[in-house]
């Protein structure tokens, strides 16, 4: 998608949206990873407008998000009897002390659309690939 800014200039957004495609049938993981998108989608706009506050604000709100989302992914894992819970947490710690990192470092620098581009990146695969993963133990009767 395009966005025009000034007739001068032009952006390419390459923040993928939330579709059905990432859905996990639990409807509220599902609502939580449409917000981490938009957090994502707002982080990507204030780097490629490099409003260094802003980032740094979105990649907070993106931190505080991921957290309470993961310890709810996480309980409804361990609830539903999910066997790669440990895996999965660790995956979700890195992913943390990477924003971590990123916050830190966005204090100095304006965070980059790569950067931006990277996490969307996990994001979706983890989505797709690792969340998928537990759908089937969220759906067995208890």
């Amino acid at each position: 998608m395009l966005v025009r800014v000034s007739p001068a200039r032009c952006y390419h957004f390459t923040m993928i949206e939330w579709n059905l495609a990432l859905s996990t049938g639990v409807p509220l993981l599902d609502e939580h990873h449409q917000k981490i998108f938009e957090w994502l989608t707002e982080l990507e706009s204030a780097a490629l407008d490099k409003r260094t506050l802003f980032s740094v604000y979105a990649l907070v709100r993106l931190k505080h998000y991921t957290r309470d989302h993961f310890a709810a992914e996480e309980a409804l894992m361990k609830s539903a009897g999910y066997p790669d819970l440990t895996r999965h947490m660790a995956e979700h710690a890195a992913f943390r002390a990477r924003l971590g990192e990123l916050q830190l470092k966005s204090i100095g620098q304006d965070i980059s659309t790569d950067t931006v581009k990277l996490l969307s990146d996990w994001l979706t695969h983890h989505i797709t690939k690792t969340d998928m993963a537990y759908v089937p133990y969220m759906k067995q009767p208890k």
